[in-house]
């Protein structure tokens, strides 16, 4: 029987690390999950995005036949782990379609879910094991890295007690997993929260790996990674406000704050410019 665990979010919980954690170790997990992240994923990487921004009926379909065709690609492998946070729908605080600007996740991720339970029995047949991995935060943290993530990615001119009066009362991200697992039961949900792996050289991906039953052993001995997608600084959001309340436009105003953003990481998670709102 095939076992399918699902981390479908949520944006700003650790999730670009904990991808990069198991691509880095890929071989040293492969006994115990085949592992599918990013553009592994084909189109389903971002239809669940698109869903958010528009929740129609028509974007619910095309995210569908996104699932289905990545899952149509892969092997009967008897463990295998997905991952990716736009599967909860779009990262809170962007705007969407008619500028609506979604304030809780369960909404849209709800939807998603049972069209990536759905389209997992098709594939593997009724009696695949199906369980699902949501990572969250405390609110302030969340709604902070949020505004930082969207000031960078957009052209929001925001500052942080305005982007924040937005959302009253704020998102309570371990209440939207709950309300995500009654309306997907039986379907086991598993919650992990960032601040419980703060101090972990492996952070949330540990929450994962023992999901897995990766004996401590082995978990000892994987490749840790820098915390990668960082938010900027808070003397670099101020110029990106104040870039974002400037001249500049589109495309050259994209390349002007990305090129500042990577000058303030980490070497080893530099990376070439590239607008990814699901991250």
């Amino acid at each position: 029987m095939t076992r399918v665990l699902i981390h479908a979010g949520f944006h700003k919980t650790g999730t670009t690390s904990l991808q990069a954690l198991l691509e880095r170790n890929r071989g040293k997990l492969a006994p115990y999950a085949t592992i599918y992240v990013k553009e592994a994923l084909g189109d389903a990487r971002f239809l669940g995005r698109l869903y958010g921004q528009f929740p129609s009926l028509l974007r619910r379909l095309r995210f569908r036949r996104g699932v289905r065709a990545f899952l149509a690609g892969i092997p009967d492998d008897p463990v295998i782990v997905i991952s990716r946070e736009s599967f909860s729908g779009m990262m809170l605080g962007f705007r969407g379609a008619r500028l609506r600007k979604p304030r809780r996740y369960a909404p849209m991720a709800i939807p998603l879910a049972k069209e990536l339970i759905h389209e997992t029995r098709r594939r593997f047949g009724p009696d695949v094991q199906i369980e699902f991995l949501y990572t969250v935060r405390d609110s302030e943290a969340f709604l902070n890295s949020a505004w930082r993530h969207v000031l960078r990615t957009s052209r929001l001119t925001q500052d942080y007690a305005a982007f924040r009066a937005e959302f009253t009362p704020a998102p309570d991200l371990r209440a939207e997993a709950q309300e995500i697992a009654r309306a997907i039961a039986p379907v086991p949900v598993h919650v992990a929260a960032l601040e419980d792996y703060a101090d972990d050289p492996l952070g949330p991906g540990r929450a994962l790996l023992n999901l897995l039953g990766v004996p401590g052993t082995v978990q000892e001995k994987l490749r840790p990674v820098t915390r990668h997608n960082p938010g900027q600084s808070a003397e670099l959001s101020a110029q990106f406000l104040k870039m974002n309340r400037g001249t500049l436009r589109g495309r050259a105003l994209y390349r002007a704050k990305e090129s500042l953003a990577m000058a303030e990481r980490p070497a080893d998670t530099r990376r070439k410019p590239r607008y990814d709102p699901d991250r």
